[in-house]
């Protein structure tokens, strides 16, 4: 899945060898596609206001299209049945500049509303910057084509238009990259928003693609998270949810420590296995939070999807044969759960191999080291696509309370301890859930909080002492402070990427036992 930065590195990449491309045949031709890749160019500008430096580079390059299209008119038409590739470069830049807008424009909705928390990523001036900076080189880099383009001339009017091309490029280059000293490269990590639509592991994957689909299976879930934080989905997250995404959340931090551990005894820098070892005891007691999550449902059952339930009794003959047996609806899991057992997978398919399953039989063994780092590309890569998924179990942690709030009218309870008086003794079993139950059950979700954080510091700690960086967290960290700012039920703390913050070690609960029963 492609980035800003790779988008716009391909652009370039395409510009430099059209312009080393020879273009006397076919002028009108890449003319005409030079054009219409300054047309796009500008018009990727357009989510910028007005007042920043995209305005001035927007009229460089209206300049330019306008002396292009005078040289157009002067230009004999390009051949009928030609066979040059010319311009084809252009094509491709063209292409990757439209992919660029496409990116962005991903991020919001219908009336520019806001679909993911990294929809804001452009509310500030650097950020904004950043897209000046880049498309004022690949102005210039348009300037070369413009001059390959007047190179050999002798129609004197066309000479001139070019001359006037390559002035308006070279003053929109000139001026973007000044006025962008401070543009925010961080931006660079930018990403298409991906629908939250599980997109499952197989057995025929090839682990060196495994990477790639976790960090995909994450922007998924970040999306399913900001989708709860606005309560934008007609599907919403039950109580049975919640309680299977906090178990295999648990199970696919328990794996990426495995992993770490794995890796860590053969690497010959002691002190990098070191701070690898600390990334994966920060990972387990993030999974010890998220199975503390998972437990704090074993007594409570949502109505309206008790998939997941404490076991009790079958009915009697009696409640059998006056017709009160209750049957249980079927409902179709929330994407997000899905998703959450598929990451924990594809860790797995890493660790284990691609045949790999949860409930496979039998203890698995691992893949050893140097396939591992092969798939991963290296230590520092291995540690930057792990951080994806406690820098995303945070935005779900933050959510996971307004779901278990909109839930609450059908949440109901057998514990005794939280059982009403007798007013009616014998008659009932389960209860409205008490208050004191959704406190208990919200805390578990704001201690996973500074847990994920924890763990996402450790392993940027870890791609940082191998000399690895993670473009990809300053993005995250403006995203979760969007998070912490709109979201109402605590004081959450966005997780600052260089700031290491304690995480307290918990028991891991007994998950709830699978069984049926009878309202």
């Amino acid at each position: 899945m492609a980035t800003l930065e790779e988008l716009f590195d391909t652009a370039g990449a395409h510009l430099r060898a059209e312009a080393e491309q020879p273009v006397a045949a076919d002028r009108a031709t890449v003319s005409r596609l030079l054009d219409q890749f300054l047309a796009d160019l500008a018009a990727g500008l357009s989510i910028i206001d007005d007042a920043s430096p995209a305005s001035d580079l927007r009229f460089h390059l209206a300049q330019a299209r306008d002396a292009l299209q005078t040289a157009q008119r002067l230009l004999p038409p390009p051949a009928v049945h030609s066979s040059s590739s010319a311009g084809d470069g252009i094509a491709g830049a063209t292409a990757a500049v439209n992919a660029v807008l496409d990116v962005i424009e991903s991020h919001h909705g219908p009336n520019r509303v806001p679909l993911t928390a990294y929809a804001y990523a452009f509310s500030t001036r650097p950020a904004r910057d950043y897209l000046a900076r880049r498309s004022a080189e690949l102005a210039w880099e348009a300037d070369r084509i413009a001059l390959a383009l007047g190179r050999g001339v002798e129609d004197p009017g066309v000479e001139a238009a070019f001359a006037d091309v390559r002035s308006s490029l070279a003053k929109a280059a000139v001026f973007g990259r000044e006025v962008t000293r401070n543009a925010d490269w961080g931006i660079a990590a930018f990403s298409l928003a991906l629908p939250v639509e599980p997109v499952q592991a197989h057995g025929s994957d090839d682990t060196r693609d495994v990477p790639e689909r976790l960090a995909e299976d994450c922007d998924r879930l970040s999306r399913a998270a900001f989708d709860t934080l606005h309560d934008r989905s007609g599907h919403r997250l039950s109580g049975s949810d919640l309680q299977q995404l906090s178990r295999w959340t648990a199970m696919g931090r328990l794996l990426s420590g495995r992993l770490l551990l794995r890796v860590a005894e053969q690497l010959p820098d002691p002190a990098i296995a070191a701070v690898q070892r600390e990334a994966a005891g920060a990972l387990r007691s993030s999974a010890q939070a998220w199975q503390q999550s998972a437990a704090a449902w074993h007594r409570i059952v949502d109505l309206a999807d008790p998939r997941a339930h404490p076991k009790l009794p079958p009915p009697s003959y009696d409640i059998v044969r006056r017709g009160q047996v209750v049957r249980l609806p079927q409902v179709v899991p929330h994407p997000a759960t899905v998703i959450a057992h598929t990451s924990a997978v594809r860790v797995g398919q890493l660790l284990f191999g691609a045949q790999w399953r949860p409930d496979g039989a039998g203890r698995p063994e691992a893949r050893p080291v140097r396939d591992i780092l092969d798939d991963v590309r290296g230590v520092g890569a291995l540690a930057a696509v792990l951080y994806r998924l406690p820098a995303t179990g945070w935005q779900l942690a933050a959510a996971a309370p307004l779901a278990v709030e909109r839930a609450r009218s059908g949440l109901v309870t057998d514990s005794v301890e939280h059982r009403p008086g007798p007013d009616h003794p014998g008659q009932r079993r389960f209860y409205p859930v008490h208050h004191r139950q959704l406190e208990s059950l919200t805390g578990t979700y704001r201690t996973v909080m500074p847990a994920e954080q924890t763990a996402a510091v450790a392993l940027l700690e870890t791609a940082r002492q191998v000399g690895v960086t993670v473009p990809r967290a300053v993005l995250d960290a403006a995203a979760h402070r969007n998070v912490a700012a709109q979201q109402q039920w605590g004081e959450a703390q966005a997780p600052p990427p260089a700031v290491r913050a304690g995480s307290p070690v918990l028991r891991t609960q007994p998950s709830a036992r699978r069984g049926g029963f009878r309202l």
